[in-house]
């Protein structure tokens, strides 16, 4: 037992030396996270704001200004153009200078001083369906503040006439009042960070030994496969942690995202997806002769976790046949835990299926990714 206790920590130690000796590669993983975490914060969130508004005021009143300051100042829309007339929509439109043409009849203000309902006309843009649903919704919950009507113009079917009650709603939102998608994208990141670390670069490592023809000197020795595994796994293990602390000080004090559940849960459940990931890489290298090809393979296998996982895309909206191959991503599992702790404090009473899950990934991919590399190196 001492031993091979020993064995493992001179190949260890031997990786920290190697790691340290790159001054450029060791700069990169450290570095790697903190700058995939800003550029994801930032490109990847779905907040969609100043929307490019024009508005046709036929009323001119102060019930209508009033209005519009209403949609501006909610931080959702802007006045892009000027708009004099409703037959300026189509060229604002069409040049793609607005995304939405508000227009405002004569007797705006004048309904809503008799306490009717007063009708407002909406044409939007639905060249990107995204943008053009999400601005209606938030066009249509502006306005229920207002108790007025939106019309909807719809070529095909007639006007979709949207009629807001003058009833006051008060929406409560749990784990995320604040309804920030990088509330929601942090913990993701973190969970895309760690594995795109630990399987390229533990593939790397040993492919490295390769390359350079200690490998083979490395097996004559003592060392068995399995020591030599491990010595290799643990320094990436403490990179792992490292740039999970990386990401997670740079997404608090960065994007003010703060955990809201267990440290000591967090990160012993992120252990059975570092098996995960070990496992992943220690295949990768089995098949990879070079670090180029490694890199490339590792990358490969991120693509479908990053697809398929819900990091980007929820799960739920995938065709009914993609869902069901989704069980097989290890990420969405880990996904799930982390975002079930950053955001909603969840236990292992909420999270011990996932768990068991990642559980069963890990211990079937490091195994068999073990027994492929001793059958390698006989």
């Amino acid at each position: 037992m001492t031993a091979s206790l020993s064995r493992i920590t001179h190949v260890v130690w031997k990786e920290f030396i190697q790691l340290s000796r790159d001054r450029r590669m060791f700069g990169l993983v450290l570095l790697m996270p903190v700058i995939e975490l800003i550029i994801f914060g930032y490109v990847v969130a779905t907040d969609i704001t100043n929307i490019a508004l024009a508005v046709c005021d036929y009323d001119r009143s102060a019930s209508s200004r009033n209005y519009v300051d209403h949609l501006v100042h909610s931080g959702y829309f802007r006045i892009a153009a000027q708009c004099h007339h409703i037959t300026e929509a189509n060229r604002l439109l069409d040049r793609g200078v607005v995304k939405v043409v508000l227009t405002i009849p004569p007797d705006f203000s004048e309904k809503l001083r008799r306490g009717k309902t007063a009708e407002i006309s909406a044409l939007v843009d639905g060249s990107n369906s995204n943008i053009a649903m999400i601005a209606s919704a938030y066009l249509e919950q502006i306005t229920l503040t207002r108790a007025v009507q939106v019309r909807f113009p719809d070529r095909g079917a007639g006007d979709r006439i949207v009629v807001h009650p003058r009833v006051e709603v008060e929406p409560r939102v749990w784990f995320n009042p604040e309804l920030r998608s990088v509330r929601y994208m942090v913990p993701a990141i973190l969970c895309v960070v760690l594995m795109e670390s630990l399987v390229v670069l533990t593939a790397i490592a040993i492919v490295r030994e390769k390359e350079r023809g200690t490998i083979e000197q490395i097996i004559v020795t003592p060392i068995r496969a399995g020591e030599f595994v491990l010595g290799k796994a643990i320094p990436f293990i403490v990179i792992g942690y490292i740039n999970m602390g990386a990401v997670m000080l740079a997404g608090r004090y960065w994007f003010g995202v703060e955990m809201a559940g267990s440290m000591s849960l967090l990160l012993s459940l992120s252990l059975l997806f570092i098996m995960t990931c070990l496992g992943m890489g220690l295949l990768v290298s089995t098949v990879s002769n070079t670090q180029q090809q490694a890199s490339m393979l590792g990358q490969f296998l991120l693509l479908p976790n990053l697809f398929f996982s819900g990091f980007i895309f929820p799960i739920s909206s995938m065709p009914e046949v993609i869902q069901r191959l989704t069980v097989i991503v290890p990420l969405k599992y880990y996904i799930t835990i982390v975002r079930g702790i950053f955001l909603k404090n969840a236990g292992w009473a909420e999270l011990w299926d996932e768990s068991l899950v990642l559980l069963a990934f890990g211990v079937v991919i490091l195994t068999a990714a073990s027994f492929v590399f001793r059958k390698e190196v006989r």
